[in-house]
């Protein structure tokens, strides 16, 4: 009896499936990652194309008057820098640093309370001080643009222009992409999934051949046809361990055939040159003796012809096995004190079977039922119409932990007061499994062992 695999993990697939997963999040918080840091720098440049844009159009509007350089803007641009809340600032500078023209006096103020070493480089980042007492962070820009020689104009924009932008950028994103990525993630893993499962499908189909490989179908063997290469060497290894197998079984089959036939003939003289001794109790010994060794090898020959031989499978009557089995051991049974009934059904019940496997087999049943039913007692044969044969016997039973093993090969048990091999139930085994059938053994009713062989009914024609 083999016992089943337990699973002490996780299936191949759903670790292939989490573990893909898993590289398409990261992959996409990577993504997301390089996008931010990208959306930072092109900010950056956004800041200082807008800075050097702001340059040039304050620079087209300076002009001098009565020597001095006087910035004339259009109301329009006038009116963008008051309602920008000094958020825009401007301030032009001579050679000397000094404020000749500013957006507002604010903004005046402001350059002027700028360390001139920031001033006067432009420096990218400073802070200034805004209606409520706190810092601001500045972007600032330094450009000499198209002024006279020695003037420069210094550009700075508050930093909640550059939030309104990714404040606006993130909604943007979130309405319009962001709601898309889990969605894409869903599909990609939904894709890698089935991916994984059809890839692993030739790995199923080969388990599920391996699963019929058994006794009787020994000459099955994977499939080796489309499965992929990193797999291939698998089944050829297991096909080649299989074919070494069946080797090694034919060569036991044949060795265990041509024992017993070459045993038979010296038995066979033994049993005659037994007849020719005076009838003592010693010659009546050798004579049991030689009949368990006759029995022994017929059982010999009849392992083997079930484990190598096809059989001939033709309708058969359980009524006439039944009756051929008990009307051949009755005298013998009569003799030892015993006796062996039978109940056939009313009606003729057909199977598909090999008649002289069949009857073997019941005789097995039913001679070991005799060896071990009390004297004076009586085995009972019932043929069933559902395609069962019971034998009921009234010997000591078959103890529960031992009704496992009793059908495997030279089992004998504890008791062996009774002669035998441990062959008989081995044999009726295999013939129920070799007809799709089974043997079970239970407690008979008012006490004893009951053994039910169960055949599959032949299906009549126009019947489902």
């Amino acid at each position: 009896m083999t016992d089943t695999p337990q699973n002490t993990g996780w299936s191949l697939q759903a670790r292939l499936a989490w573990r893909l997963g898993a590289v398409l999040l990261g992959s996409m918080l990577l993504v997301a990652l390089v996008i931010s840091q990208y959306a930072w720098f092109a900010l950056d440049n956004l800041d200082d194309a807008g800075l050097q844009v702001q340059a040039s159009q304050i620079a087209r509007h300076a002009q001098f008057r009565d020597g001095r350089l006087v910035i004339d803007l259009p109301a329009s641009l006038q009116q963008a820098y008051r309602e920008s809340g000094d958020g825009y600032m401007y301030a032009v500078l001579d050679a000397q640093g000094g404020i000749v023209a500013a957006s507002s006096d604010k903004a005046r103020r402001s350059v002027s309370d700028i360390p001139p070493a920031i001033r006067m480089t432009g420096g990218t980042v400073f802070r200034l001080l805004d209606a409520d007492g706190k810092e601001s962070p500045y972007h600032a820009l330094l450009d000499d643009a198209d002024l006279p020689t020695g003037y420069r104009i210094f550009v700075a924009q508050g930093r909640i222009h550059p939030d309104v932008f990714v404040d606006t950028l993130l909604s943007e994103f979130a309405s319009r992409i962001g709601w898309t990525l889990p969605v894409v993630l869903a599909a990609a893993l939904f894709i890698a999934i089935w991916t994984i499962r059809t890839s692993l499908g030739p790995i199923r189909e080969l388990s599920l051949r391996a699963r019929q490989i058994g006794p009787e179908t020994r000459n099955l063997r994977l499939p080796t046809h489309g499965v992929p290469e990193e797999i291939l060497p698998l089944p050829v290894a297991i096909n080649s361990a299989l074919d070494r197998l069946e080797q090694g079984f034919e060569i036991q089959r044949r060795f265990t055939a041509n024992a017993a036939h070459e045993l038979r003939t010296p038995l066979a003289v033994l049993t005659a040159r037994l007849a020719e001794l005076p009838d003592d109790a010693n010659t009546r010994r050798l004579a049991e003796d030689i009949g368990r060794m006759n029995r022994l090898v017929n059982q010999l020959l009849q392992v083997s012809r079930l484990e190598g031989a096809m059989l001939k499978i033709e309708p058969t009557d359980l009524n006439w096995i039944a009756e051929t089995v008990v009307g051949f051991l009755a005298p013998p049974t009569i003799g030892a004190g015993k006796s062996v009934a039978l109940t056939a059904s009313s009606s003729p019940v057909l199977v598909n079977a090999s008649p002289d496997a069949l009857e073997n087999a019941l005789r097995n049943l039913v001679e070991n039922a005799i060896a071990h039913t009390a004297p004076g007692t009586e085995v009972m044969v019932i043929v069933l119409p559902d395609g069962s044969i019971a034998v009921r016997d009234h010997g000591p039973g078959v103890p529960v932990e031992q009704r496992k093993h009793i059908f495997e090969r030279f089992w004998r048990g504890r008791d062996r007061q009774h002669p035998g091999a441990g062959l008989g139930l081995a044999i009726v085994s295999e013939t129920m499994r070799s007809h799709g059938g089974q043997v079970s053994v239970s407690d008979a009713p008012g006490g004893g062992a009951e053994f039910i062989l169960r055949l599959p009914l032949q299906v009549q024609p126009g019947t489902h």
